[in-house]
Parts: structure tokens; C-alpha cells; sequence
């Protein structure tokens, strides 16, 4: 960090909130089209790993014989279909006309709703895979022979580490759309009155 990095910090910081400088209308377009592209293809990786997910967990159905597996497996799949129709349902939509409308207010109405989207991933993403994943870990924790409460819950300590991993991830990125729509609002009086 050179003096003058530290000079420009120090104003900020003594200059109060930071202005936002007006975002142009070409900017603003440019970073719809990028969100709609990142949406876009974080849908398809869940479409397809909630696809994965169907077939491992049906192929287990089949040929695991423990009742516990099995139930766990039709309810991991059960889960796994919930979440990608939470997924199609919460997540916002290209609107083809977007280009001709307002654009500044269509990239935020976006952001919102991946915002709230993300933000509530526990409820709709993570939610219904528990059941599942309980089931299924309690049926191999009785076939594997673990007989303590602790065994089990060191064995199911992976998956609640990746589900609380998912968690707070989803709710960093919900914190920094939070961030960019607070910029967005602050920059919007200037935006409405821009004309390309």
C-alpha cells in the first residue's frame, strides 16, 4: 500500500460516507447481461448435481439392503427434487425485453431477488436434505456398527460440515448483493437521468 492508497483511505474515513459515482446506463446493462450469465449457469451445475444426486441415492435404493438405506436414499432424492424446484421457483428470470425497459431497475429487481434467494438457502436448499441424510447416515451407522453416540457423531460430522460450509457461503454472497444494491440505490437518482 503506497501514501497515497493510505492518504485516499484516510479521507474517506474522515470525508464521512464515500459518494458513489454515477454508474452509466452501458455499465449498468453490461452487468445485467454478466448476472443473467452467472444465474444461467449456476442453475444448470444444480440442475445437473440434483440429477447426480437422483441417480447415485436411486442406484443405493436399489442395491443397498438396509431398510434405513433405503428410505434414506428415496428421501435424499425426494429432497434433491424439492430443492431444484425451490431453485427454478426462487431464482429471478431473464426478461427478454430488459434492453428496451428500465434497465437500472430490471439489474437491481435481479440482485434483490438473488439476494433474498441466497439469503434463505437453509430454509429451501439445505432444508429438505436433512431427512434424508439423517435417515440414510443412521442406516450406515447401524450397518458400519457404531454403536456410540459418538461414533455417529464423528461419522456424521462430514456432511453437517459441508451443508454449514454451503450455508455460510450462500450467506457471504447474500451479504455482498446486499452490498451492491446499496451502491445501486445510491447511484439510482443519477442512473434514472442518464440517457444512451
Amino acid at each position: 500500500m503506497t501514501r497515497s492508497d493510505d492518504d485516499g483511505l484516510q479521507g474517506l474515513w474522515q470525508g464521512g460516507s464515500p459518494t458513489h459515482e454515477p454508474l452509466p446506463l452501458t455499465e449498468i446493462k453490461s452487468r445485467a447481461v454478466l448476472l443473467d450469465r452467472m444465474i444461467g449457469k449456476r442453475n444448470r451445475r444444480e440442475y445437473v448435481a440434483a440429477l447426480f444426486v437422483t441417480l447415485i441415492f436411486g442406484l443405493y435404493a436399489l442395491i443397498l439392503p438396509e431398510m434405513l438405506l433405503k428410505i434414506g436414499s428415496l428421501l435424499v432424492i425426494a429432497g434433491s427434487a424439492v430443492m431444484a424446484w425451490q431453485l427454478s421457483r426462487r431464482t429471478s428470470q431473464p426478461h427478454p425485453a430488459a434492453e428496451t425497459e428500465d434497465v437500472g431497475g430490471y439489474y437491481r429487481a435481479r440482485l434483490v431477488t438473488e439476494e433474498r434467494m441466497l439469503a434463505s438457502v437453509g430454509r429451501w436448499y439445505i432444508g429438505p436434505l436433512i431427512p434424508g441424510l439423517a435417515v440414510f447416515m443412521a442406516g450406515l451407522a447401524i450397518a458400519g456398527g457404531f454403536g456410540s453416540i459418538f461414533g455417529f457423531a464423528a461419522f456424521a460430522s462430514i456432511p453437517v460440515l459441508v451443508l454449514l460450509g454451503i450455508w455460510l457461503l450462500t450467506r457471504k454472497a447474500a451479504a455482498m448483493l446486499r452490498r451492491q444494491i446499496e451502491r445501486l440505490d445510491a447511484a439510482m437518482p443519477t442512473i434514472e437521468g442518464d440517457s444512451e
